[in-house]
């Protein structure tokens, strides 16, 4: 596989950062570097989804170290990994080999911002360091970015979309996240994008209906985050290809008091949601995109995984695929809505609380 084949197929599956960025990442890939780093991090107080991912498909990362390798020419490839998960990570340094590089950054959350991961894994090599500023040939300057020092930086379930894509041919249709609170023991899901957050929460054992106006539902963790509802039950957000957690808090109170939230890993691991939802409302475009072209109209039945949405050529625009199958209920505001199709919500919930007993 070429370089440029290898960029196009994850334009086209829809790969943007996972962590939260949600920058293209075939942009990324179009101008290789030296060193690719893995944002192994959990940036987030709570968090477990990421390393559930490094646990479960420990050897898929380690074809797709090999294949990045193979592919781009990465000189090094270095996971980032916080001190308190060095016994979570064991596995991957008894296995690197000189593949990779397992570096211990510190115990802090602003590690998940890339600039500050990279000065932590190259402490002693200040010429490593992302630069402040840069200077541009007219004379202007911006601030730098990881390229300026010769690196790609990746989250891990970024990583982890990159290897469905070259290895099984898989677009991005999913998003690996958290639901938790301080009354709410946390579950990691595979949602499909889009789908409802209520709904979601129904499944995890919220009771919305009794907790209507009394709970907020944050898009994130406690630090970096955004408001997706303000009273549970008097509004709705749905699941975005950057949504990384849903942090159901008591509604007034700000997300950073529970900056010292303990979690633990689900003994159920990751449950999947797909198929489980009764609609979800898919982006063409995002943050940084342009939308794609709708490929499907109102009334249209679809299949899971099917394309619903073609890159467009200018600007950043990816492929965008049906998270689940049923009929399209509209396509508006560069929005695709899908219904139908899916299992009954309570019995979603029974599936679900089955997998946990087993």
């Amino acid at each position: 596989m070429s370089r440029e084949e290898a960029v196009e197929i994850m334009r086209q599956a829809g790969i943007v950062g996972a962590g939260g960025g949600g920058f293209p990442t075939y942009f990324k890939y179009k101008n290789p570097q030296p060193r690719l780093i893995v944002n192994a991090t959990e940036s987030e107080p709570g968090y477990w989804a990421d390393k559930l991912l490094h646990r479960v498909y420990f050897e898929e990362f380690l074809r797709l170290y090999e294949a990045l390798k193979a592919i781009f020419g990465f000189e090094q490839i270095i996971m980032g990994v916080h001190f308190k998960d060095e016994e979570w990570f064991a596995p991957y340094r008894e296995s690197a080999d000189g593949l990779y590089e397992v570096v211990l950054v510190p115990d802090k959350y602003a590690m998940g911002e890339e600039k500050t991961l990279i000065k932590n894994i190259f402490r002693d090599d200040r010429e490593k360091w992302v630069p402040r500023r840069v200077e541009l040939p007219d004379g202007s300057r911006r601030p730098g970015i990881p390229p300026d020092a010769g690196h790609i930086v990746n989250n891990s379930e970024t990583l982890f979309n990159i290897y469905r894509a070259l290895f099984l041919g898989r677009p991005v249709t999913t998003k690996y996240l958290q639901v938790f609170g301080p009354d709410l023991p946390l579950k990691v899901y595979e949602v499909p994008i889009g789908a409802s957050a209520t709904e979601v929460l129904g499944i995890a054992g919220v009771d919305v209906e009794a907790n209507a106006g009394r709970l907020s539902v944050i898009d994130g963790g406690p630090y970096l985050n955004e408001m997706g509802i303000e009273a549970l039950g008097e509004g709705d957000c749905y699941v975005r290809r950057t949504t990384n957690g849903l942090l159901v808090i008591p509604k007034g109170v700000a997300s950073k008091e529970y900056a010292g939230i303990k979690t633990r890993a689900p003994e159920e691991g990751i449950v999947s949601l797909v198929g489980r939802v009764s609609g979800v409302s898919v982006p063409l475009g995002g943050r940084f995109l342009r939308p794609a072209r709708p490929l499907v109209s109102e009334g249209e039945e679809v299949d899971y995984e099917q394309k619903i949405g073609e890159p467009v050529d200018e600007g950043f625009s990816i492929g965008v695929w049906a998270s689940m199958a049923g009929t399209v209920s509209s396509v508006e505001d560069g929005v695709v809505s899908i219904s139908g199709g899916a299992v009954p919500q309570e019995e979603a919930r029974a599936q679900t609380e089955a997998e946990a007993t087993r």
